[in-house]
């Protein structure tokens, strides 16, 4: 697993974790909000949001778009993706992060938007600078790599 946490003093921080499963063929993400600051340790805190739906979120990264993600850290184009399911929309985003009229390095957005209810929406986003968007780069490559042997794996012999 790889976790990013950007916590700040006002409380908008982030927190987002990247793992691979050969079970389901997929990357998963995370996102959690920040939901505390402390002052004297400079230390966030995410424990509140663990349960809170409207404070994290999961999402399941097919094949194509974990490669999408690393194709924009290689070549700096825009990635979107579109989830819909039963009870919400989801969207995704990856793109260069623009500071001051320079790159910065990559940002990773998701936002949630219930079906059954227009005014429940949660966003997520976290900004990754040049050395994290590469260590996420090696992490899906392996993670790719790891599925796909299995997927290569005979499941029964001729």
């Amino acid at each position: 697993m790889l976790q990013f946490y950007k916590p700040n003093p006002s409380v908008k921080g982030h927190a987002c974790s990247f793992w691979g499963s050969t079970t389901e063929k997929a990357i998963f993400s995370s996102f959690i909000k920040q939901d505390g600051w402390n002052t004297k340790s400079r230390t966030g805190s995410f424990t509140k949001n663990k349960n809170n739906p409207k404070g994290k979120a999961i999402i399941k990264l097919s094949i194509a778009e974990a490669g999408s993600i690393i194709d924009v850290i290689q070549t700096n184009r825009e990635f979107s993706a579109y989830h819909d399911s039963k009870n919400q929309i989801t969207r995704i985003s990856f793109k260069p992060y623009m500071r001051d009229g320079k790159q910065a390095g990559f940002s990773y957005g998701v936002s949630k938007d219930s079906k059954e209810d227009s005014t429940n929406k949660t966003s997520f986003i976290i900004g990754l600078n040049f050395g994290e968007s590469a260590a996420l780069k090696l992490y899906l490559e392996q993670s790719l790599c790891k599925i796909f042997e299995i997927m290569d794996i005979p499941t029964s012999t001729p």
